[in-house]
């Protein structure tokens, strides 16, 4: 592992120092006033601002700014990052307005051809530089995730209810696979849902939907010659947390809820849900 740093480098400070680390493929990082221009599926300019431009041997580039997780724009990997010199002034406008005569200024450029488009920053002041030969062979493991939540309820029902049995993991249904399908101590049928994050009232719309299904005698009569009839059918939505007001939602549908919190997210997590928790 090798890193290198550069304390307020000049614009060939940076273009040498740009250049020597994608010709070794390493990582390169930026920190700068800088201002930025976007050409592809739309256009785009970004203002003067402090920011890190991080350039990856892949060919993805980031723009960052002080705050939020989210680039500001971005390329991601595929294409090719180039740096060049470049007269300074506005990227927009820059070619109608210089007079020859500002100073020149670092530019890196990144790219791709399908699609095609273009990030271009332009670094005004260049406060740092760092390249870092970087290796790194691991890949990420998740823990928590909704399968796990699933492989824990079947083989301890009881952290859901006493008495709770379960009869069928993921009953297939024409809305979509109900999670478990079960039995509750005194052998009324129970609809589980489970969801990884935050209950939601997307969320518990679907559990109803599922209970709507059960009761209308239209799901699979599958998991031990169980038949729906017009027994008495139960659902639950298992979470780590729910609002109150998809409580009440539950509460005035006769719908129930478990709180899990073992699986827990952190706020931010809590709210932003990814298509697999779905």
């Amino acid at each position: 592992m090798v890193v290198e740093q550069l304390d307020a480098p000049d614009p060939e400070e940076v273009i040498e120092a740009a250049k020597a680390a994608f010709r070794d493929g390493a990582m390169l990082t930026v920190q700068a006033r800088c201002e930025g221009e976007y050409e592809g599926r739309t256009s785009g300019y970004l203002g003067p601002g402090d920011r890190i431009l991080v350039a990856k041997p892949d060919g993805t580039f980031l723009v960052h700014q002080p705050t939020g997780h989210k680039p500001v724009n971005w390329m991601p990997g595929g294409g090719t990052v180039s740096p060049r010199l470049s007269e300074g002034g506005a990227a927009r406008g820059a070619a109608e307005e210089s007079s020859g005569d500002e100073p020149r200024v670092a530019v890196l450029l990144a790219r791709r051809t399908n699609p095609s488009e273009r990030v271009e920053a332009r670094i005004l002041d260049a406060h740092g530089l760092t390249r870092f030969d970087a290796s790194d062979g691991a890949s990420y493991e998740e823990s928590g995730t909704e399968a796990e939540m699933h492989e824990y309820i079947e083989q301890n029902p009881a952290v859901l209810e006493e008495g709770l049995r379960i009869v069928e993991h993921e009953r297939e249904t024409k809305y979509g696979f109900i999670d478990f399908f079960a039995r509750d101590a005194d052998g009324v049928p129970v609809v589980v849902e489970v969801k990884r994050i935050q209950a939601t009232l997307n969320h518990f719309d679907q559990l109803q939907r599922y209970v709507s299904l059960y009761e209308e005698s239209e799901a699979s009569p599958r998991g031990g010659g169980v038949t729906a009839g017009n027994e008495e059918v139960r659902g639950l939505l298992v979470a780590p947390s729910a609002s109150e007001r998809v409580r009440r939602a539950l509460r005035d549908n006769d719908l129930e809820f478990v709180e899990l919190g073992e699986f827990g997210t952190d706020a931010k997590g809590a709210t932003e849900a990814k298509l697999t928790d779905f």
